[in-house]
């Protein structure tokens, strides 16, 4: 899994004046200075500027735009002003990766997912050369009902010279359920409800063994457990976290209801999410890169006494981060034996994406080695769950008479709840009940 961002401000794009240029490379040259480099040497000079950091890079202008790349498929985020740096990489045919994707032959294809429809996130699509080259194709996906409209007016004939319904591109969109969740692309996609004006909605993405969540525009009002627990419980375990970090802590105590957050609030929630990587995202467009840089020294000083550190980075344009975690396979066991013509599987450890194909083969087996179709699932020793283990699950049933989960620990029984399914199954305390319940002539 590689993440890119394209564009990481908020509001409206924030280009580098003049003068703030003219400060970065004043700046640079009297760092090379104190360095000691020797500018005559071009290598010395390139590594010098690869270490610079903010005082000869920039966060960059553009708004809203991030990509996941799994494989051959393009997962995008949201269409701010950044997608068209996208667009422009994607048509560079002496890119070899990009020319792998086949837009600019009219051979590409990606999943376009909006968090909502406010206008920095939106905005640049209009420039997004690939939806102008036939043969493109773009599944739309989006949980507020008027994405479609809201992309048609922004180009009706007042603002652009071109209708949406007249771009080359194929544009196929697919509405989302709120909290329901998608399997593309070899991953596992799923959304929560942010509090914003309007809503906008999270995502969370599982692939290779990996966890990125884009949870851009929202705002904690209150910080309490109770309120913030359902955060906490959608970003558990993420590798990264890429969170709302336009507003110090004063100003979203300040600015309440406008829908944004802090570097701050986010170190709390990704602490107590057990977040491996916090990024922050949506900067204000007239928050400096000198400004942002000090955001990330005091948040990383705000946890430096703190127990189960998360690491804190800003996110930059340009940005590029590969995810992969590959785990073994004594992560997740699973036994069985028959007990009254039911069989009864235990399972433990981690079952998520790569358990899946584990236990549907095991499923497999143990129904042609005991020629026995009802089941019991032992989930006492389970210690994550995520939504690849529950579709693991949901299609069990199809195979089998009855299906019964038994000894369900407090936080697998959340990730049910969560992902709205817990009715989906037969559930009870422990195995005896189950026998009992399977064995009665009201078994399922």
């Amino acid at each position: 899994m590689l993440l890119k961002f394209w564009g990481t401000r908020g509001s409206i794009p924030a280009p580098l004046r003049p003068d703030q240029v003219e400060q970065k490379i004043i700046a640079a040259l009297e760092a090379a200075g104190r360095e000691q480099v020797n500018l005559s040497n071009p290598g010395a000079i390139r590594e010098f500027v690869a270490n610079l950091s903010f005082n000869g890079s920039t966060v960059g202008g553009n708004t809203a735009c991030v990509t996941i790349e799994l494989g051959d498929d393009l997962i995008i985020f949201d269409a701010g002003s950044g997608i068209r740096e996208l667009g422009d990489y994607l048509m560079d045919e002496s890119n070899k990766r990009a020319k792998e994707f086949g837009f600019a032959r009219g051979k590409g294809h990606a999943y376009l997912f909006f968090t909502h429809t406010h206008w920095d996130h939106i905005q640049g699509l209009l420039y997004f050369k690939p939806i102008h080259v036939p043969g493109n194709v773009f599944d739309i996906h989006y949980v507020h009902e008027y994405v479609p409209d809201v992309l048609a007016r922004q180009m009706a004939p007042e603002f652009f010279p071109l209708p949406l319904d007249q771009v080359s591109a194929s544009l196929n969109f697919h509405r989302l359920e709120a909290g329901a969740w998608i399997e593309l692309a070899g991953a596992t996609i799923t959304n929560m409800e942010l509090k914003h004006p309007g809503k906008a909605y999270a995502y969370r993405v599982e692939a290779d063994n990996a966890i990125v969540v884009v949870a851009t525009d929202s705002e904690y009002k209150s910080l309490d457990y109770t309120n913030t627990k359902k955060y906490s419980n959608f970003y558990a375990n993420a590798d990264v976290l890429i969170f709302d970090a336009q507003f110090s802590v004063r100003e979203s105590f300040v600015k309440e209801d406008w829908g944004h957050s802090s570097a701050l609030i986010g170190a709390d929630i990704a602490r107590e999410a057990k977040v491996k990587r916090l990024l922050l995202f949506h900067h204000d467009p007239a928050t400096t890169d000198a400004e942002i840089m000090r955001v990330l020294q005091e948040t990383e000083e705000y946890l430096g006494h703190r127990k189960g550190i998360t690491e804190v980075m800003v996110a930059q344009e340009g940005m590029e981060i590969y995810l992969s975690n590959p785990i073994p396979a004594s992560d997740f066991y699973i036994k069985d034996h028959l007990e009254k013509d039911i069989i009864v599987i235990s399972l433990s450890g981690k079952f998520g994406a790569y358990a899946t194909e584990q236990f549907r083969n095991h499923l497999a087996n143990s129904l042609q080695t005991h020629e026995a179709n009802k089941v019991i699932l032992m989930m006492g020793n389970i210690g994550e769950l995520t939504i690849a283990g529950i579709r693991a699950l949901v299609d069990a049933r199809k195979s089998v008479t009855s299906l019964a989960l038994v000894d369900v620990p407090q936080n697998i029984y959340l990730v049910f709840e969560l992902s709205g399914t817990t009715d989906f199954f037969a559930i009870y305390k422990d195995v005896d009940a189950a026998l009992s319940a399977l064995n009665s002539n009201n078994s399922e």
